[in-house]
């Protein structure tokens, strides 16, 4: 049995090069699930759930969303791992929060990942991208009674917002953080999206936004115009952040924003997650504890023993 298992190892490996365990990277445990997204489609996810967590956040790292999720005897193993900005993850794990990974889904496996061409425009942009992801949140909401937030950095934050624009008040809230604003180097974009996010049917978004950038990219009066049917808008600015559009040697497996440090990062999407329970609580109230959960009692404050 060991040797199948090592040389099954032994071919993820060659196949997609390093192939990490997903259980390695955390102390929180992972859980991999698969989702019929659409039919016919299926798609990946990772979970990692705290102990006790009050919330939950799906998160779109930048790059071409392919992590390669697979298993070898229900554990489970991620093949891409450059781009997951894992200091952010272990920070916000800590902060309570469950941060879901999703994979590329099966039809879009190509080197070009979710953004190869669906229809008219790239996948991210697409209603089936968000079909994809309302499937998974309706599958975490089966599995955990907690709000979800749609989390997106540089290029995933078009999947971020895309999801949020179609899916409305089936999420909780939205961050977008080093969006794209201009795509004078990406082509492909450029063709689609020239503006970047401000292109996008943004006063759909009917959720809290949170905005993570270096303000002049992202004018805080035309952000507040396009969001205009946002109940809530942070906008929080660096003045370390640097324009991604001509910024080199940036490594997005290290850090969210360059020059801001991700434990920054991390604190600002909690405090914000946290604020809005606050003043829109889900109420899960369970009388028969001994006592309320101490990271959300603020937010139950109306139930009673």
């Amino acid at each position: 049995m060991v040797r199948i298992v090592l040389s099954l190892i032994g071919l993820l490996f060659f196949v997609g090069g390093e192939v990490v365990s997903a259980d390695a990277l955390f102390t929180v445990p992972a859980r991999m699930d698969q989702i019929e997204s659409r039919p016919g489609i299926q798609s990946r996810i990772i979970v990692y759930r705290p102990d006790q967590p009050v919330a939950t956040v799906i998160l779109f790292p930048d790059g071409n969303g392919r992590l390669d999720i697979t298993h070898v005897f229900n554990a489970p193993y991620i093949g891409r791992t450059d781009e997951i900005p894992m200091e952010l993850m272990g920070y916000l794990l800590d902060q309570k929060i469950t941060v879901v990974l999703v994979d590329a889904p099966a039809d879009h496996r190509s080197m070009l990942g979710v953004n190869g061409w669906h229809g008219p425009g790239i996948f991210r942009l697409s209603q089936d991208h968000a079909r994809d992801v309302g499937a998974i949140v309706d599958y975490l909401k089966e599995q955990d009674q907690l709000p979800i937030w749609l989390a997106g950095i540089r290029m995933g934050a078009f999947s971020a917002a895309t999801a949020a624009i179609y899916l409305q008040e089936k999420v909780a809230g939205l961050v977008l953080a080093g969006g794209i604003t201009q795509c004078t180097e990406q082509k492909i974009l450029l063709q689609l999206c020239p503006e970047g996010l401000m292109g996008m049917p943004l006063h759909d978004i009917t959720v809290p936004t949170l905005i993570l950038s270096g303000g002049y990219a992202f004018p805080e009066t035309l952000l507040e115009g396009a969001l205009s049917h946002s109940p809530s808008i942070r906008f929080q600015t660096f003045s370390e952040y640097v324009n991604f559009e001509s910024w080199n040697g940036w490594d997005p497996g290290q850090t969210a924003i360059p020059g801001v440090s991700n434990a920054h990062v991390s604190r600002e999407m909690a405090d914000f997650i946290r604020w809005n329970e606050m003043t829109h609580p889900m109420v899960i109230c369970d009388n028969s504890a001994a006592e309320m959960r101490a990271s959300v009692e603020i937010y139950l404050a109306g139930c009673c023993y």
